[in-house]
């Protein structure tokens, strides 16, 4: 178990008589950036809020280091930082304060000086720190989303899973942000959702395709492109 961070067996997920995941079956090897491929509707958001906890599976289960999130509560959850397809902040917070906050959310944790240290060190770690003090409100989508990043990372989680995280940017956004995750390669383990083919081929070192609820192919992202189906 310690070589994996997230295994997800036959996972499925009805609403109704809609069935949204029909077998889902996936491993995260720990330390690395795994890329969760498919197109919109495919049910890519769906897993990701069942292995979050906000959603309960219809069937099958998704471990995180071993613990089912179904079962073990918050334990395993709290290993995990998340970003949402759509991230808002209060529009009138610095970067910084934004930081700060959720930083805060961590009790006892750090000393009040470690806490800001790792907030500066957030804050450049994402390309940010010449904007600290600007208001969130005023940010673009790829700098919001910078900032989005470094909100997940507060916790120093195990785990980092980000739903879509580059999807609704322009080409620069898009190039920062997977540069964000190309640098965290060996810090955590990364497990993030994506419809664009090229971002998983420029940082993953594994994929897993979902088509209509069912992961249809899986492995390192250099044996996948070579396959000739």
């Amino acid at each position: 178990m310690a070589d994996t961070a997230l295994e997800i067996h036959d996972l499925q997920k009805h609403f109704g008589r809609t069935r949204v995941l029909r077998s889902v079956d996936l491993t995260v090897p720990t330390d690395s950036i795994f890329g969760f491929l498919g197109p919109n509707g495919a049910g890519k958001s769906t897993t990701l809020k069942i292995i979050m906890g906000l959603l309960r599976p219809s069937g099958g289960r998704a471990l995180v280091f071993g613990e089912d999130v179904a079962h073990h509560g918050v334990r395993p959850r709290a290993r995990i930082g998340f970003l949402p397809q759509h991230t808002r902040f209060h529009p009138y917070r610095t970067c910084r304060d934004v930081l700060v906050y959720v930083a805060h959310l961590y009790p006892g944790r750090r000393s009040r000086r470690a806490l800001h240290s790792r907030v500066d060190e957030l804050l450049d770690l994402v390309g940010m720190a010449d904007k600290a003090h600007r208001r969130a409100g005023t940010l673009s989508g790829g700098e919001a989303q910078r900032l989005g990043i470094a909100q997940a990372l507060v916790s120093d989680p195990d785990l980092l899973i980000l739903d879509e995280p580059a999807a609704s940017l322009d080409p620069q956004g898009r190039h920062d942000v997977l540069s964000i995750l190309d640098g965290l390669r060996g810090r955590t383990s990364v497990f993030y959702s994506t419809h664009i083919l090229d971002d998983v081929q420029r940082v993953s070192d594994s994929v897993a395709i979902l088509t209509d609820g069912a992961v249809v192919a899986q492995g390192p992202i250099d044996e996948l492109l070579e396959s000739p189906t």
